[in-house]
């Protein structure tokens, strides 16, 4: 695989409430891998996204079977692990390597191919579905990330994420882009070399 094809996401939503049971059926999916940050809660602090606990709730009914799968600390998930009742999670989990990928899929009590990874960053959870040969669904982040010493590192992931939301548009004839309150964050001069 090229590596422009290992950032280009097999699907992009808005809102992570666009992942309906019905989309995973169609694909036979019947586990979801997930990130945390500006996925399931907002980036750096302990309070879910609304629309997350909404999903998580018609996730659960549907028998579709969740794992946390995050490369933040323990300490930084098992509050969103807990909010969310969620039974399976792997914290420090190395994202984009694919040592957990096959491991968390058994755990589940599933088979390759019966699981998607959803997130909202292509370097870590992109690129480490795609190398695992799963279908990735990326999320477009809720707002931009708030710890101070990663500012500067996302404003460039955001605006190198932009080029492939672009690309992904090209190929699929949607309209996808980041919301206001990223570009906000963004520097000047990516967002011009990245209009749409």
């Amino acid at each position: 695989m090229l590596k422009d094809e290992l950032y280009l996401p097999d699907i992009i939503f808005n809102s992570i409430l666009e992942v309906t049971p019905e989309f995973l059926a169609e694909h036979g999916i019947k586990g979801i891998l997930c990130d945390t940050d500006n996925t399931l809660a907002y980036d750096n602090r302990k309070d879910i996204i609304p629309e997350a606990a909404e999903w998580v709730k018609r996730m659960k009914e549907a028998g579709i079977k969740i794992c946390i799968m995050s490369n933040a600390y323990l300490v930084r998930n098992l509050p969103v692990v807990k909010a969310l009742d969620i039974k399976y999670y792997k914290t420090r989990s190395h994202k984009p390597h694919q040592w957990y990928y096959e491991p968390l899929t058994k755990k589940m009590g599933l088979k390759h191919g019966e699981v998607a990874f959803v997130g909202d960053q292509m370097k870590t959870d992109i690129v480490g579905a795609n190398r695992a040969d799963i279908l990735s669904i990326y999320i477009m982040p809720y707002a931009f990330e708030t710890n101070p010493f990663y500012k500067n590192i996302f404003k460039k992931r955001r605006a190198k994420e932009r080029k492939y939301i672009k690309m992904y548009n090209e190929i699929h004839g949607t309209k996808f882009d980041f919301p206001e309150c990223i570009k906000a964050e963004m520097y000047e001069e990516d967002i011009k070399e990245c209009v749409f």
